[in-house]
């Protein structure tokens, strides 16, 4: 089964169509990644999931079911934009909101525990919420999102704030939450997060589906056409000296990424770099990164954003 099916799905504000006629599936069971660009329509698809928007056309279903016979606590929500009552106390705000979610009070209240404890925060339960970091905050609206154990959970951009202690504790939890029964819908921009949790993606775009399938197939399908260069500081790399050769260009500081064009050689790149009297400290070849996809698909072929 799916845990979540859209079927010519459509939204638009005023002239704005901000989800074109779109069709996705989301299997059960895993960790899905939902990415995108900004503007891509990834929110709208989100709200239209969780009945805050209601599509002008299609239909969504949860679990096989329309989307508004689906019980609230089948759904669990993290928003990029934090919404917690901060004046309430940590204990009281898990338990409040497992009982919005049909727990009991004794369920929602060791459920508020354990979460606590699994988090680290078992200390923090009789505090209020303003008075913990933005990083412990996290915690929290994650507990919220999860402890009621959702058929689905959708999380944007979870990972937004923290260290790589808590986003590793992040990534443990959120395999626990799949063996509980839980598929988890990654929405975010960390490409990193997706290579180590995802095991399959959609990326949107413009309203529409430009790109779905396994992690490791999409990566396979782009193959070793990607070229990594190191190099020293103040070397110019801009995308069109080397429109020639490359598709797109990913510029960080001191590294480039490569999509190197069917025709093109990864010797060539190197000879226009030592040309140009580019310092380079490493050269080598490497299978496409989820980040390297995210751009050559979003910018299009001319290495220039649509």
């Amino acid at each position: 089964m799916n845990a979540l099916e859209y079927r010519s799905v459509r939204k638009s504000f005023g002239k704005v169509e901000a989800v074109k006629p779109l069709d996705l599936e989301i299997p059960e069971g895993r960790i899905f990644g939902l990415l995108g660009p900004n503007g891509a329509g990834k929110t709208t698809l989100i709200r239209m999931t969780l009945g805050i928007l209601l599509p002008d056309a299609g239909t969504v279903h949860v679990m096989g079911r329309p989307r508004e016979r689906v019980a609230a606590s089948a759904l669990g929500y993290l928003p990029e934009e934090r919404g917690l009552y901060v004046k309430m106390k940590v204990g009281e705000l898990l338990r409040f909101f497992g009982r919005l979610r049909g727990l009991s009070a004794a369920e929602s209240s060791r459920r508020a525990t354990e979460g606590l404890k699994r988090l680290g925060l078992e200390k923090w339960e009789a505090n209020r919420l303003d008075e913990l970091s933005k990083g412990m905050q996290q915690k929290i609206q994650l507990l919220v999102a999860i402890q009621h154990r959702p058929k689905v959970a959708i999380l944007d951009e979870p990972f937004s704030g923290l260290d790589p202690v808590n986003a590793e504790l992040f990534m443990e939890v959120l395999d626990e939450a799949i063996t509980q029964g839980t598929t988890v819908v990654l929405s975010t921009h960390q490409m990193e997060q997706v290579e180590k949790l995802c095991q399959s993606i959609a990326l949107i775009h413009q309203g529409r589906v430009v790109l779905r399938g396994d992690v490791g197939e999409i990566r396979k399908q782009y193959g070793t056409r990607a070229v990594k260069v190191e190099f020293s500081d103040g070397a110019d790399l801009s995308p069109e000296k080397f429109e020639d050769l490359s598709e797109s260009t990913a510029l960080l500081p001191n590294e480039a990424r490569f999509f190197l064009r069917p025709e093109a050689h990864a010797g060539k790149v190197l000879k226009r770099l030592l040309e140009m009297g580019v310092k380079v400290s490493r050269f080598e070849e490497a299978q496409a990164s989820m980040h390297d996809i995210f751009v050559k698909v979003v910018t299009g072929e001319d290495g220039h954003a649509n």
